[in-house]
């Protein structure tokens, strides 16, 4: 049996690709010819010290040969996130469908109904083939504080409660997260059984909510939030925040596996189009952080200032920019449509590891 080896590419595009997951660079001590054919066929490209593989090409080939080499390195590249008893693996999408309970909500607040409509909605979601379930009862829409929209933490509990209590009763096994910036609201629902505790605020505007975290084993999505801040560079600005909140999470004694990272599209000062298109352009660079990352483009604004689309018209360009978030390996899709996100990722994942080698 051929000899698998992982390489360190010499090549500094090459060693940031691999340090992303996107491929590796791999030695094989035994080259006949059918495995020659094979390596044209998932077109590796030859180098002096070895081939270049894509990462479904490396999937293709440990399916072929069975490498504990490949193995171990798709192993490191498919990120756990760690809630509660759950574990979520990114490589084929965390779809997040979003369960709105906020009539103030941006996109679908006019569609919040009674509690039995809103979980049948649940149940559809949990069919079409949801991971996570995220209840939000608080907008943070641009200007909602200004519009005096914010509600206090016990109202903001009253509201999400019924949803939490009622969703963990009629479908206990799956996973329910919730979408706040309040530490009372945060304690509240961890104490209903919440798994994961979205924080647009990243979880370090509260000194009470790290410590009270990481007592717990919830699993925590953190998100810059540059809505206040002039960013003068995305990549830089971005990537020192992250920096700097991992390190205050780990210092407060939360597990890295808990976390999750959000870049904060639609969070932009202004409401900033251009910013936001950045953001999606350069979310790649949070591979570096070895977290699973989420994007969710679904239907915001970035689609009316760009295309002067309705909000009910952004469906298929809010698909169009999650399969290109997917790609560039943010693949935690938070969405309202749940059925197309869970074809997109299906269908990307099917193509990207299809090859046709017979030898």
């Amino acid at each position: 049996m051929a000899k698998i080896e992982i390489l360190l590419p010499n090549h500094a595009v090459l060693s940031k690709a691999q340090s992303r997951g996107k491929g590796a660079l791999i030695s094989i001590d035994q080259l006949n010819d059918s495995m020659k054919k094979f390596l044209f066929e998932v077109q590796a490209v030859s180098s002096d010290s070895g081939y270049w593989l894509s990462r479904g090409a490396i999937k293709a080939l440990n399916e072929r040969i069975d490498s504990p080499e490949l193995v171990d390195w798709l192993n490191q590249n498919n990120y756990l996130w760690q809630v509660n008893d759950h574990k979520l693996y990114d490589e084929s999408g965390i779809v997040y469908g979003v369960l709105n309970v906020s009539p103030e909500s941006f996109y679908n607040g006019e569609d919040v109904a009674d509690l039995e409509t809103m979980l049948l909605r649940v149940e559809q979601m949990i069919q079409q083939g949801a991971n996570v379930i995220e209840i939000g009862g608080q907008t943070t829409k641009p200007g909602y504080v200004e519009a005096g929209l914010e509600l206090n933490a016990q109202a903001e509990i009253e509201r999400i409660a019924p949803y939490i209590t009622e969703i963990k009763k009629r479908f206990p096994s799956s996973v329910l997260a919730i979408d706040t910036y309040k530490y009372e609201v945060m304690v509240e629902a961890v104490n209903l059984g919440i798994d994961i505790i979205n924080d647009v605020n990243g979880f370090t505007d509260d000194s009470r909510k790290l410590p009270f975290l990481a007592s717990k084993s919830v699993g925590l999505l953190t998100m810059w939030n540059p809505r206040a801040d002039s960013v003068k560079s995305v990549v830089s600005e971005m990537g020192e925040w992250f920096e700097e909140n991992l390190k205050a999470m780990h210092l407060a004694g939360i597990d890295v596996s808990r976390i999750a990272l959000d870049p904060g599209i639609g969070y932009t000062k202004n409401s900033d189009m251009h910013q936001d298109l950045a953001m999606m352009n350069s979310i790649d660079n949070l591979q570096r952080f070895k977290r699973p990352v989420m994007t969710a483009v679904s239907n915001k604004g970035w689609a009316k200032f760009l295309l002067n689309l309705p909000k009910h018209e952004r469906a298929d360009v809010s698909l169009v920019a999650a399969t290109e978030m997917f790609n560039r390996g943010a693949r935690i899709l938070r969405v309202h449509d749940v059925q197309s996100a869970k074809q997109m990722t299906t269908v990307v994942q099917a193509i990207a590891g299809s090859f046709w080698s017979k030898y």
